[in-house]
């Protein structure tokens, strides 16, 4: 029997990645930003070989990307067929959500307790600003820099694994374009907006306004039917 394989395949995102080092690094958030647009499409098969041959590589980054995307609950290996898309029911979202507000939240709690210094002030308000400045570019490009500035804020606890966490979480609840609906009414314009808030009370060490404006800033993410 013959498997069929979907076909996609995407610009190398140069201006918009984060700090990619190897080959595999830019295959992989080339990988992420396709999940997280919704190009790649949930319970479809894609194939780590064909997906080389589009992009011209050799399989091994490609297939060193994918299985990376599989540990961080992306991607899920389909044996002797490919990889196929994780696709969050309401009970996935639901969770990813409840330990976002638990995780997320006591982190900027803890930043804004703990006190900035004046590199680390400059360094997240340029972050924060960023946002402000990607309100008018892509969605995706958009949530890149919204990613960027939430887990520079995790980033000044000083612990690698609560960053990584936070990220993994993250971008579970973004894959299969599930904020497609970001593009309307505002809201981009809200969230960065409510970035700078959040980054001013940090800068004020004002650690439960801080929090509480993180909750209200998660609630994006609240699924719908909850």
């Amino acid at each position: 029997m013959t498997t069929e394989y979907s076909s996609w395949v995407g610009p190398l995102p140069t201006d918009a990645l984060s700090h990619p080092t190897t080959l595999k690094d830019s295959t992989e958030e080339l990988i992420r930003r396709a999940l997280i647009s919704g190009d790649m499409r949930p319970g479809d098969i894609y194939s780590a070989n064909k997906l080389a041959a589009q992009l011209q590589v050799s399989n091994s980054p490609v297939r060193e990307a994918m299985m990376s995307l599989v540990n961080r609950g992306l991607l899920e290996l389909v044996r002797n067929r490919g990889f196929r898309v994780v696709e969050l029911n309401e009970t996935d979202k639901r969770e990813v959500y409840e330990l976002r507000l638990h995780i997320e939240v006591e982190a900027i709690r803890r930043v804004a307790v703990r006190g900035l210094t004046s590199e680390q002030i400059k360094m997240i308000s340029e972050k924060s600003q960023r946002t402000v400045d990607f309100v008018e570019k892509s969605l995706v490009d958009y949530l890149e820099a919204d990613q960027q500035y939430h887990l520079a804020l995790v980033g000044l606890l000083g612990n690698k694994r609560w960053q990584n966490i936070v990220e993994m979480l993250r971008d579970q609840s973004r894959v299969n374009g599930y904020y497609d609906f970001l593009r309307d009414n505002d809201h981009l314009v809200n969230s960065a907006d409510e970035h700078q808030q959040i980054t001013q009370a940090v800068v004020d060490g004002e650690a439960d306004l801080a929090a509480a404006l993180m909750v209200k800033h998660l609630e994006y993410a609240r699924p719908k039917n909850n």
